[in-house]
């Protein structure tokens, strides 16, 4: 019975190890403090441990046959080479078609690169030169890089209220 108990509890031990060497790399990571909730959010692309950040416009912002310009800042602490990708529509043009013409916000993301302690963080984002939120920034040194895109939506069948970014 004694044995029974050394087993389990080396078999408990074993896979606590197990739990925290495949979760370490992850648990480490430090998601930076923004306040911008409403209009953007940190998230994982396809569970490949790829982290993007994802951009939602304001509803009032979209008009049909209109134009929506995005300006984000994100900043990073010390010195570091590239760490954004650029900004593209989310999660592709055909399906943002869809998403808009059913309601839902317009969206863009970037993707972080060579992400290893913390995630950059958001320090602005301008729709249509209207500032939509800001964060305070980090002190020297720091690294700073600011993308844009733009978005042109048009409808191509108004029977249809199909949408074509």
């Amino acid at each position: 019975m004694n044995t029974r108990l050394v087993n389990q509890t080396r078999m408990s031990i074993t896979l606590f190890t197990l739990l925290v060497l495949c979760t370490g790399a992850t648990l480490g990571l430090l998601v930076p403090q923004h306040y911008c909730d409403e209009h953007f959010r940190y998230a994982m692309k396809n569970e490949k441990q790829i982290y993007i950040g994802i951009f939602s416009a304001p509803n009032a912002a979209l008009k049909v046959n209109s134009v929506l310009n995005w300006r984000a800042t994100f900043e990073v602490e010390g010195k570091r080479d590239l760490f954004v990708s650029p900004m593209n529509t989310y999660p592709n043009t055909t399906e943002a078609a869809t998403n808009i013409v059913r309601g839902m916000p317009a969206e863009v993301f970037v993707e972080f690169l060579n992400i290893t302690t913390a995630l950059p963080k958001l320090t602005s984002l301008y729709i249509n030169d209207r500032q939509v939120c800001s964060s305070e920034e980090y002190p020297f040194p720091k690294t700073r890089i600011t993308l844009t895109h733009q978005m042109t939506f048009r409808v191509k069948n108004k029977a249809k209220n199909s949408l074509y970014i």
